[in-house]
């Protein structure tokens, strides 16, 4: 609670409330926080003068560009011209202005745990308002969101609990002194969160998890004693063994209604579900039409990366890729700052390789926007913990 009302010290209350309104989104007006966000950033020179970056200019270059191709069809509105242009590069900035403040892994690590839970508050609460009335037996995976019952895709939905799955790798990392009421609540989230994925069938948020949780073992093994790996395994075996005593595997179990049906139908898995073959054409699609093509000619490539080159061509794909090798690049650069800093370290990598699985497999400039601006904002974060962690000097991990 300390750190919450430092983070809320440190930047004002009127800006932390403006982000959280922005991450929740409430009525799908969140745009309109974030273009006061945006006022806060850019009329606040000297404030502007000290973020600017090579980053900022990159992701303003790429958003440029891809607004001015969005411009000839504006098929979502004319409201997304400005929120491709100006988001992505504005809450980069907003990233390093938190990070700026940061006096502590601790701090650090509980302002990222608090954005990401905020993200999903809308989408977990409208799968709980949904099961609380209908149940686990219901086969339409589109969800109405409880703000104003607008309808949301499974996909779309699924991806505001990106963050909240990578949970249990998260927690791998508790024996720097998280504090049992966190550990219960973070807990409580991620059960919720799982609730929320068995009702809408994503299969990709359960890799999510099972992938954050091998990186986190591979990671921390080798940084621990043995009496603490051994302590660990024995937690991970009690809380296993609790969570399957609650929800046994049994595909004909209610909870399961619309995920099992999704894995006794999938007989594809091995090529992420039909994806390979688009991604194949995808790249052959780059040399023979490099400004873009229909969707209309195979659908949408399922890959970050190479929907941009679909939509908008191949020069914002190159953008798009040097942006993405540059920011991974700062991650590997983050953790080795401090490896006795397993805390915020096991956050930067349980996060980003989940952003990293979800951007893999999914359009997200047309389908899952605001997920690509929740992860520029941690990108400013952990550059700004590059450039700004003075005290890593002198805390004792």
């Amino acid at each position: 609670m300390k750190y919450l009302k430092k983070f809320f010290k440190d930047h004002g209350i009127l800006f932390v409330v403006l982000l959280i309104l922005f991450l929740i989104d409430p009525f799908n007006k969140g745009f309109l926080f974030g273009y006061l966000i945006a006022g806060f950033i850019f009329l606040n020179i000297p404030v502007f003068k000290r973020l600017l970056d090579l980053d900022f200019v990159l992701l303003l270059i790429y958003s440029g560009i891809y607004a001015l191709i969005y411009s000839f069809t504006m098929e979502q509105g004319v409201q997304f011209l400005m929120i491709y242009l100006l988001f992505p590069a504005t809450f980069y900035l907003v990233g390093k202005k938190i990070a700026a403040k940061v006096d502590s892994q601790h701090e650090l690590f509980y302002i990222f745990f608090f954005l990401s839970f905020v993200f999903s508050i809308s989408a977990v609460s409208s799968v709980i308002i949904n099961l609380v009335e209908g149940g686990f037996v219901q086969t339409d995976r589109t969800i109405p969101m409880f703000w104003n019952g607008k309808p949301m895709k499974a996909t779309a939905m699924g991806a505001y609990l990106t963050y909240n799955m990578a949970i249990p790798g998260l927690l791998l990392f508790y024996r720097q002194k998280l504090g049992k009421v966190f550990i219960v609540l973070a807990l409580a989230i991620f059960v919720g969160t799982l609730l929320s994925v068995f009702r809408l069938g994503s299969r990709t948020q359960l890799v999510i998890t099972a992938i954050s949780i091998m990186v986190a073992l591979f990671y921390v093994i080798p940084n621990q004693t043995k009496r603490d790996n051994l302590k660990m395994i024995v937690t991970i075996t009690f809380l296993v063994g609790g969570f399957l005593i609650l929800f046994p595997i049994d595909l004909e179990a209610d909870y399961f209604s619309v995920l099992g049906s999704r894995l006794e139908e999938s007989d594809n898995a091995g090529s992420a579900g039909g994806r390979t073959d688009r991604w194949t054409k995808s790249i052959d699609y780059m040399f023979t039409d490099p400004l873009g093509w229909e969707v209309e000619a195979f659908g949408y490539s399922h890959n970050f990366w190479l929907d941009v080159a679909r939509y908008a061509g191949v020069i914002p794909f190159l953008l798009l890729s040097l942006i993405t090798i540059r920011f991974y690049k700062k991650t590997f650069k983050a953790l080795r700052v401090n490896k006795k800093n397993l805390l915020i370290n096991g956050q930067i990598l349980v996060y980003s390789i989940a952003s990293f699985l979800i951007f893999f497999v999914e359009p997200i400039m047309e389908g899952l926007f605001f997920l690509f601006v929740s992860f520029c904002i941690f990108q400013g974060i952990i550059h700004g913990y590059l450039t700004n962690n003075q005290w890593e000097k002198s805390e004792e991990a």
